[in-house]
């Protein structure tokens, strides 16, 4: 016997009509998943960006980040945002060159995100050269911009502050403070760029120091720094394939004086310079106080 044609026609609608259904479902299943992955990247995201600034840990904060991106590959602008923010904490770490590399790679692999690429350049652009040597930028009481303090573990603090008062010049100089819970305390303010420009070319670094002794003599009834306590120029170059080039300092001739002394460095810097450090350090228990830093290319 036949079945009904009418049957089949019902069945065969049935059929279709549960097809669509469950079509409408698995769109609905990823539209939400997809949903919940975007909500998950942008939760990860605050999570690190508040280990880093409000906690104050970006070494930590690296970890979360680089877990966010491995995670979140289709979710590029948090990507972009998360790798600019690598390049951050690098460089609050002291580690610039790294730092230069991540915001490499941010306008390398994330073009298509127009406003995370802009930072990327920005900061990209304050290696062609030293910056702020005047200390002219920034708050007072608070670390020089274009200068930075290598990092030390939590219990042992390098400081650098600007200030507006009792400079040499008058746009402003700044402080270098050493911890003082660590054996042959060590302050070090510097900066970090890319040589390409002075690459093969002779340079002077200058900078006028005075050193503030923090020692009292109950016999002379005044501040005298220790024997150990001085102030020093320094300049090192880094060629490529992380090979050392130039290096100088002025441990010398360090400056010990309460008066405003200059000094200086000058050498030629490598043909096949990456990188070109340089900074000032308070040794000992004094502050070191520096003021019109100059840095200039020397006609041969």
């Amino acid at each position: 016997m036949l079945p009904n044609p009418d049957i089949l026609v019902t069945c065969r609608r049935h059929r279709i009509l549960n097809l669509w259904l469950c079509s409408i479902g698995v769109i609905f299943l990823c539209f939400f998943a997809t949903a919940e992955a975007a909500f998950d990247s942008q939760k990860a995201f605050e999570a690190a960006y508040y280990r880093e600034v409000v906690l104050g840990d970006p070494a930590a904060a690296i970890g979360e980040y680089r877990t966010l991106l491995e995670e979140s590959a289709a979710d590029r602008a948090t990507a972009a945002k998360a790798l600019l923010r690598i390049g951050l904490c690098q460089e609050k770490l002291g580690q610039r060159k790294a730092a230069y590399a991540t915001w490499t790679r941010v306008t390398s692999e994330f073009a298509d995100q127009a406003s995370i690429v802009s930072r990327a350049r920005i900061r990209l652009a304050a290696w062609s050269g030293p910056r702020n040597l005047n200390f002219q930028d920034g708050a007072a009481g608070k670390a020089p911009p274009g200068w930075f303090v290598p990092s030390l573990p939590k219990d042992a603090d390098y400081l650098a502050e600007l200030r507006r008062d009792q400079c040499r010049s008058r746009s402003g100089c700044a402080v270098i403070l050493v911890p003082a819970n660590v054996p042959n305390a060590t302050g070090n303010l510097m900066q970090s760029f890319s040589a390409a420009a002075y690459a093969g070319k002779t340079v002077r670094l200058r900078a006028w120091l005075r050193l503030e002794a923090l020692f009292f003599s109950q016999a002379l009834g005044m501040r005298l720094p220790s024997p150990e306590d001085r102030a020093q120029l320094w300049l090192t170059v880094e060629r490529t394939n992380h090979r050392k080039g130039f290096s100088a300092n002025t441990e010398d001739h360090p400056i010990r004086s309460a008066t405003w002394t200059e000094t200086e460095i000058t050498g030629e810097v490598d043909k096949d310079a990456a990188f070109i450090n340089f900074g000032i350090q308070s040794i000992g228990g004094g502050r070191v106080w520096v003021d019109d830093v100059s840095f200039d290319v020397i006609p041969r």
